[in-house]
């Protein structure tokens, strides 16, 4: 029999011997505990940031308006004494002077383009009444002041000084310097503010002599030295010794200077200069007063459409120095007339007064509304007034 092959198992393999185990790492040590930060201190509060500065205001455009020239002087120049006057003593406005505007539809469209040009306020120095009320309704955010008319609206107001003070004033020192009981007085226009003073001052005159006679002649002018002068010689020939107007031109003082006669000034001093052996004294219109008072009102807010009116009692008027040519006792009587006015004792045109055709025009106890004021002509005045 066969025996199997006997098979020989290699020898098993012996693993090498494994690396030793790292030692455990000591256990780490525990940190400390953080220390716990200081709560952080609240941020002030933010300061306050400051108001911005207000704009400054804009300055109130003003525009005054003529038909003529300063250098015509009288009424001209006192109104632009005015307007200077106003520069002078109110700060944040701008004064423009816009002279030589014609009446009529010129002048309307001139005061229409100060009004879109955006002017503030537009003051009329000349008659430019109808002018003003077509334009003034059509620019609301204007406002119009014209100088004495009738004509008031909501932006439009008129304004005038007390002329009739003024005026009763000359007519006090005219009367006492007077002897032949006669007053030459030449005018204008028979308009009401004119007949107004005109009967004032025979008012002032009559309280000197209550026979006085004052004769006028009207040029139909506010400035016609030729016309002017006819009337007053016209009236020196007639036998008056004393001569006044309310007009401007040199014309009338001359010729009392040539006659050597006295002339009362009215308005404003310029006669002073022109005949200074002739002139004697008079009121004084004070336009500037009255111009500051209107444009202070529209700075506060409080400007209303209305009659501005006043005199002495306003400052609106003021009294030149007399000549020294005139009595201390006719002085006496020109300082006793105005501080009756300035206290508000005397109102010229305060009744009972009677009209040159006698009817009784103001009642005793009552005195003429001064703005409309005077369409009739008081007794005493002789000569044409129409």
């Amino acid at each position: 029999r066969e025996e199997s092959p006997t098979t020989t198992a290699a020898p098993a393999t012996t693993a090498a011997p494994a690396d030793p185990e790292p030692e455990p790492e000591p256990a780490a040590e525990p940190e400390p505990a953080a220390e716990p930060e200081p709560a952080a201190e609240p941020e002030p509060a933010a300061e306050p940031e400051p108001e911005p500065a207000p704009a400054p205001a804009e300055d109130l455009r003003i525009a005054v308006i003529s038909d003529a020239e300063p250098l015509y002087g009288g009424w001209y120049l006192s109104m632009d004494l005015g307007r200077e006057h106003l520069i002078e003593n109110v700060d944040g406005i701008v004064v423009d002077a816009v002279y030589n505007v014609p009446f009529g539809q010129v002048g309307q469209r001139t005061i229409e383009d100060l009004a879109i040009d955006g002017y503030d306020l537009i003051i009329g120095t000349s008659t430019f009444n109808a002018e003003f009320s077509a334009v003034a309704p059509d620019y609301p955010d204007t406002l119009f002041l014209h100088s004495c008319d009738v004509t008031i609206l909501e932006n439009m107001s008129q304004y005038c000084v007390a002329a009739e003070q003024g005026r009763y004033v000359d007519g006090v020192l005219a009367a006492s310097l007077s002897e032949s009981g006669k007053i030459g007085y030449v005018y204008g226009f028979a308009i009401p503010v004119v007949i107004k003073s005109l009967n004032a001052f025979v008012v002032g005159a009559r309280t000197v002599n209550p026979d006085i006679v004052v004769e006028v002649i009207g040029t139909n002018s506010w400035f016609d030295p030729t016309l002017e002068r006819q009337a007053a010689e016209s009236l020196v020939n007639n036998g008056a010794d004393v001569l006044t107007y309310d007009l401007s031109s040199s014309a009338v003082p001359e010729v009392a200077s040539e006659n050597g006669l006295p002339f009362v000034g009215f308005g404003y001093d310029d006669a002073a200069s022109q005949a200074p052996d002739a002139w004697v004294g008079g009121s004084l219109y004070n336009w500037g007063a009255l111009f500051v008072d209107e444009v202070e009102a529209l700075k506060a807010g409080a400007w209303e459409s209305t009659y501005v009116y006043g005199g002495y009692e306003l400052g609106y008027l003021r009294y030149t120095e007399l000549s020294d040519r005139v009595p201390a006792d006719v002085q006496a009587a020109v300082e006793a007339a105005l501080e009756g006015l300035r206290s508000e004792q005397i109102v010229p045109l305060a009744g009972p007064i009677t009209d040159r055709d006698g009817n009784t025009v103001v009642a005793e106890g009552e005195a003429a509304d001064p703005g409309p004021c005077c369409t009739w002509v008081i007794e005493g005045v002789v000569g044409d007034v129409e």
